[in-house]
């Protein structure tokens, strides 16, 4: 998690999948076990508290360390605290139809990142099924696990359309009332054969409800053609892990993977050895100058053509000091790690970095080389008993210096 001497820019992925899996990856139960779909739709009924159609609008990340204001104490061991349970993300949905539960025409859902904690993951422009649970209407949570998914995906034998016809109240069909049958039973061919069927019937659906963005990275110096990716991040905001992607090909051609209606920054970033470059389409650098490309259902947006050009980049040096000389003894806080986090734009960007030498008894020094454009803030991180106040950056046009200080935790 962390690089030295040499600073690199990582994406927040690798930290944030560590504190959204805490000490267990994500394991569904083996859901309702009932006779049947029918049955099981009743029970799916029984066990939330709210159940809706509706859409998701809005997805927002909820994270202490982004809302805390300058100068503010943080745990320096926050990442690894038993007891921390963030970051989340609080996705908004306009109900279309609420068949349980005491909700307004928006209801806000709890969840979390992806990558090992259960997280629910929906596409932005499709309508869903929704189940949530929790200890009220105003703390709905959801998961991978809920009942519950994509209305116009559902296929003959889908558990979906066998919950929609539920809870309207229809009347059931023979799939519906058939036995389930368990896993360990063999499966013929036949029913094999059904199941690639359904998938391709679901398939065809999902392409016909989504779209693509498809152009052409070109760099303005060839010599600086190299690996990169492209993220396509939704106007209405995303999850830092995972969010939909593509990888630059030799010839510098992209193709997205199937997006949702609705609009996208596109987001490229490249690494090598000679420093970092990270921008919005068609080429800047804020995402306040960026340009959002609408993605229709059944539309592949072509010939997008996406300028790159090296960025410059800036050191940020600074020490870390504490007034308790013990934070520097050695096994408490000897060379602590230390986080710059991006604090706008795409807030996938984060550098770490090692203190590498004690200049004075109170004092480390830590350097970040090849630090791009941003608003940052840094703090020290993974040390229990001690906190750290936030400091914020921003890198614009030349070098940065700033202080950390760490202060111990009250008993």
């Amino acid at each position: 998690m962390t690089l030295a001497p040499c600073i690199k820019l990582i994406p927040t992925i690798a930290l944030l999948i560590a504190c959204a899996q805490g000490a267990f990856a994500c394991q569904c139960g083996i859901g309702f076990r009932e006779k049947n779909a029918w049955e099981n739709a009743k029970r799916a009924e029984q066990s939330a508290i709210v159940i809706f159609e509706g859409t998701p609008v809005k997805f927002e990340l909820r994270w202490s360390l982004l809302t805390a204001k300058e100068g503010e104490l943080i745990p320096a061991d926050i990442f690894s605290a038993k007891d921390f349970r963030e970051p989340y993300m609080v996705i908004t949905f306009r109900a279309n139809r609420v068949y349980k539960g005491n909700i307004g025409s928006e209801v806000q859902l709890y969840t979390g990142l992806g990558g090992g904690d259960c997280a629910a993951n929906y596409v932005p422009g499709l309508n869903y099924l929704v189940y949530s649970s929790g200890p009220n209407v105003n703390e709905l949570r959801v998961s991978m696990c809920s009942p519950g998914g994509w209305i116009e995906g559902n296929i003959e034998g889908d558990e979906v359309a066998a919950d929609l016809r539920y809870l309207r109240k229809e009347r059931p069909t023979s799939t519906d009332l058939a036995p389930i049958k368990r896993s360990s039973q063999p499966d013929s061919a036949k029913g094999e054969a059904k199941r690639k069927r359904g998938y391709g019937e679901w398939r065809k659906k999902y392409e016909a409800a989504t779209g693509r963005i498809c152009g052409t990275l070109v760099h303005r110096d060839p010599k600086e053609e190299g690996e990169g990716s492209i993220a396509f991040l939704s106007t209405l905001g995303y999850s830092p892990i995972l969010p939909p992607y593509a990888e630059r090909a030799e010839d510098g051609s992209f193709c997205s993977p199937n997006l949702g209606p609705g609009t996208y920054y596109l987001y490229f970033v490249q690494r090598d050895d000679d420093g970092e470059t990270a921008l919005y389409y068609p080429g800047v650098a804020d995402v306040a100058k960026a340009a959002a490309i609408e993605v229709r259902a059944g539309e592949t947006q072509s010939n997008i053509v996406f300028n790159v050009t090296r960025q410059a980049a800036y050191s940020v040096r600074g020490f870390i000091s504490a007034k308790d000389k013990s934070a520097f003894a050695s096994g408490v806080v000897d060379e602590p790690s230390i986080l710059l986090v991006r604090s706008d734009g795409d807030q996938r960007v984060w550098y770490s970095a090692k203190t590498n030498f004690r200049l004075l008894p109170k004092l480390l020094y830590f350097k970040f080389d090849n630090v791009v454009p941003g608003r940052y803030f840094g703090f020290v991180q993974d040390r229990a008993g001690w906190m750290s106040r936030k400091v914020l950056v921003d890198v614009t046009t030349h070098s940065k210096f700033i202080s950390v200080d760490l202060v111990r935790k009250e008993q």
